[in-house]
């Protein structure tokens, strides 16, 4: 089995991810405005995504630099980003992380955010980035802060207590230590916080929807108990699962050099 067949393509997700895991108004600048930080990143640069999914990076990023270039396994991802991503200038290529369609020392930058933990092959594509990296190139790894609010780790931890399967890549564990692991030299970290309005019941919908990839392997069995216990430790922490309140969560960016850099 190749490694793109192994990996978890959001061929799924493609209807709902924008309404599932978008940034609040005024949060996707910000977000886009660490990467740049983390980077170097300005008009002259060429940028490659890995997993760009439907944009929720590269559209507000794209603007910012030369060219951005984005490769994932989902042509539904795609599609949704093709349909919006107007005269922005983003390239966009149906491709397997691990043997990517690129020439050597093409990109300035390499970003992957939230892709890691779904390809098996995750140390073929750290050296795909290091082969695809321009000499003094960087690798940005990003992702949501949920351990800033209980809320988000509460249904982690039900959902892994009650039987998600193991991440088919990079372990939970290392999933902020991995690319130092392998060799390669950290570049400084840079994050924001923000709030998120929602109601606790969305939380526990969401969940019982299989909305994250960490449920798609569950059993209904597994699953039903994962959301009771939810419910449960949410009618402890708020007592009205209607009222809206603000979870506090926010976002990362650690900067990488290839080994030997």
């Amino acid at each position: 089995m190749s490694c793109a067949e192994a990996s978890i393509a959001f061929d799924r997700a493609a209807d709902y991810y924008d309404a599932t895991r978008g940034f609040p108004p005024g949060v996707e600048d910000r977000v886009a405005d660490l990467f740049v930080q983390a980077g170097g990143l300005g008009p002259a640069s060429r940028v490659l995504e890995v997993g760009i999914g439907t944009g929720r990076i590269a559209v507000p990023l794209a603007a910012r630099v030369a060219r951005y270039a984005g490769a994932d396994l989902s042509a539904p991802m795609l599609g949704k980003l093709a349909g919006k991503r107007s005269a922005l200038p983003i390239d966009l290529v149906r491709a397997d992380a691990t043997a990517l369609p690129f020439s050597d020392g093409r990109f300035h930058t390499l970003i992957g955010v939230h892709v890691f933990h779904l390809i098996p092959g995750w140390r073929a594509v750290l050296a795909e980035a290091a082969r695809v990296l321009a000499p003094g190139g960087l690798l940005l790894h990003g992702g949501d802060d949920h351990s800033r609010g209980p809320v988000w780790r509460r249904w982690r931890d039900r959902v892994e207590e009650r039987g998600a399967a193991p991440n088919v890549g990079v372990p939970r564990a290392r999933i902020q230590s991995f690319p130092e692991e392998e060799g390669w030299s950290p570049a400084g970290v840079h994050s924001i916080a923000f709030g998120r309005r929602t109601r606790p019941r969305e939380v526990i919908e969401l969940v019982a929807g299989r909305s994250w990839s960490t449920t798609w392997r569950m059993s209904d069995v597994e699953l039903a108990a994962a959301v009771e216990a939810l419910r449960a430790d949410l009618l402890e922490a708020f007592e009205d699962l209607e009222r809206e309140v603000e979870l506090e969560t926010g976002f990362w960016v650690r900067a990488y050099r290839p080994p030997g850099a």
